[in-house]
Formats: structure tokens, sequence, C-alpha cells
């Protein structure tokens, strides 16, 4: 059998296919890594925004159930640190209950009968099951209260709800990313919760 010698013309077209598919291959990796990263900013987006609105939901149910069941109650926002994420969840204590000290990041704390002291507050599953980790991505940059002397940034941070149907006036500074910062004001009457796209300081608001 005779074998047949390979045009140069017939090899650059083999040449010339292969070329092309490996084209088409980075375009399509290109245009996937393309789509990919404006995806990844929209769900940090969509996964802030959900974070934003649990809190703000929370904040009116725990005015509402503090006035009804005579309850104080706390949201703890806790900072978590490099192991364990930022959480936040409720606690709550009967009757009403007074800010003993400007340290919100201190338990109230009483003494049983043996002389050793025990907190005031305990776990709440009856407004919220248990605790909400926040997504990756977002975090609590810091809490300012009335009573703070300063910016919360690390341990927990508290806004108490009293049976009298009042609240600590509060910012919560979310974080985000470069793209997303918001302060969640929260009304001390009312208890509603505005939302202002910037870092806002407690001082700087007037209600």
């Amino acid at each position: 059998m005779e074998l047949k010698p390979i045009s140069p013309a017939t090899t650059r077209t083999q040449k010339g296919f292969t070329l092309i598919e490996l084209m088409i291959a980075i375009a399509i990796i290109a245009f996937v890594v393309g789509i990919g990263i404006p995806k990844l900013g929209r769900s940090t987006g969509s996964q802030f925004k959900t974070v934003a609105r649990k809190i703000i939901v929370l904040n009116k149910e725990l005015h509402h159930y503090a006035r009804l069941k005579n309850k104080t109650y706390r949201l703890v926002m806790d900072f978590g640190d490099e192991t364990h994420g930022s959480t936040f969840y409720v606690e709550s204590a009967a009757g009403s209950q007074l800010i003993v000290s400007q340290d919100e990041n201190k338990n109230f704390s009483r003494k049983n009968n043996d002389g050793k002291k025990s907190t005031v507050f305990s776990m709440d599953q009856e407004v919220l099951k248990k605790p909400i980790k926040l997504p990756t991505g977002v975090k609590f940059e810091d809490v300012e209260t009335e009573t703070s002397i300063n910016p919360i940034k690390e341990g927990k941070a508290y806004i108490h709800f009293f049976p009298q149907g009042l609240v600590q006036k509060t910012v919560i500074h979310l974080h985000g990313g470069d793209k997303f910062k918001w302060s969640l004001i929260v009304n001390p009457l009312t208890a509603e919760t505005t939302i202002r796209d910037e870092y806002v300081k407690l001082k700087d608001i007037q209600q």
C-alpha cells in the first residue's frame, strides 16, 4: 500500500483547527470568569440585605414581646473571633432590668445563695430558635449604644428592649466589603430601624 505524503496545505488546515479550538476554549473560560465575579458581588449584596432585614424584623418583634411578656429582652451581637464567626441571638430576663454599666460587653449579674455570680439573662428561644451566623464576607463593624462610652468592636454588644416599650438608642454598623457599609439606626421609642448606606455615628443622629 502506497502512503501519500501529507501536503503542506493539509498540515496548515489541521493546525488551524487546533488553534481555533484553543482560542474558543480560552474565550469560554474568560466568559465564565467574567460573569462569575459580578455574581459573587451580587451574592454578597444579597446576603448583606438578608442580614439587615432579619435584624430589622427581630427588633420589632422584641419590642412587641417585651411589652406583651413583661420581660426585658436583649439582642446579643457576638463579634466572634478568627475561629468562630459573628452571630446574633436573643436573651431575656423577667421584669424590667436596669442597665447598670456603660460597659456593654459585661453581662449583668447577681449573686446566688452560695455567693457566686450568675447572669440575670438567659438564652431565649421563643423569638429566635437559635443563633444566626453572619454569612462569609458580612460582619459587625461596631455597635454604638447610648450607654457605651466607645463603639463596641469586639466581644459582645447588646440592645435592650424594656417592658415599658422603650429601646436603647443604638446604631449597628454592618460591613460587607468596600461596596457595602450600612448603619442600622434603632429608634428608642418605636424600635423602627432605618438604614443609611454610610457610616453614621450615634452622636450625629437627631431623634
